[in-house]
């Protein structure tokens, strides 16, 4: 029976790791490796505060640990983190694929603001170089499909992050680096919706490899198994494509 690769997750802004620990739990439970990348991007107190390369670097430095032990990896990219993640897999013969999850498929030569991913947006507050979130907004936006003691806890749950994020360009198109990529939909998506993921992966080429959630913006919150589930389902699909 062959190795099942790590499972590398590379979050969205905001919020905070607390957020992917039952996640992570659930991943383990199916027999994969698994780990949650830190950003120094969010709720950092630096100064000036870490961006885009200090993100990519710190997903590099995990690559790096399973390559070094000979295992393989799969990075699982959200929100944001899709542009981090795409620009983080350059250069990891390690990497087995590439999973979006309701993220950001941006080109090569564009940022998250360029592509309407940063700044402004409606339940964006931008103090200085701090993005907030409106947490007015929340509930509706990404936790739509929690219930409402749910959504209290998790909206007390996000920090800050540093606006230089946004303003990062990103360098790399794994897709047309020879790197496998899926793409996870949450149909009910408040935040990024299914139309703009629709879009986003279509970037990825035909055949792509993909899988649907009922879920708003934060699957691994709301219905962690199905997740895992769709997670197995387009890994054992990008796995099988190299290994004919």
């Amino acid at each position: 029976m062959s190795q099942k690769p790590a499972i590398v997750i590379v979050q969205g802004s905001w919020q905070n790791a607390s957020a992917f620990d039952l996640f992570l739990e659930k991943l383990r439970a199916a027999g994969y490796p698994a780990e949650h990348v830190r950003l120094p991007s969010i709720g950092s107190t630096k100064t000036p505060l870490p961006g885009f390369s200090d993100d990519v670097a710190a997903i590099q430095s995990v690559l790096a640990r399973y390559r070094d032990a000979g295992r393989k990896a799969v990075i699982l990219c959200h929100s944001s983190g899709g542009v981090s993640g795409s620009n983080a897999a350059t250069g990891f013969g390690n990497v087995a694929g590439i999973i979006y999850m309701s993220a950001f498929v941006i080109p090569k030569g564009k940022s998250l603001v360029q592509v309407g991913g940063g700044p402004p947006q409606p339940w964006m507050d931008v103090q200085d170089d701090r993005i907030f979130l409106r947490r007015e907004i929340l509930s509706a936006a990404v936790y739509n499909d929690l219930d409402e003691q749910s959504q209290e806890k998790w909206i007390q749950e996000v920090s800050y992050t540093s606006a230089a994020l946004f303003e990062g360009v990103s360098n790399h198109e794994p897709w047309s680096e020879g790197v496998p990529c899926g793409y996870i939909f949450c149909t009910e998506d408040n935040g990024l919706p299914l139309s703009l993921q629709q879009d986003m992966a279509a970037r990825l080429g035909p055949g792509t490899v993909t899988a649907n959630v009922k879920s708003g913006h934060s699957p691994f919150l709301s219905v962690p198994d199905e997740l895992v589930s769709a997670i197995a389902e387009v890994e054992g699909k990008l796995t099988a494509s190299q290994n004919p």
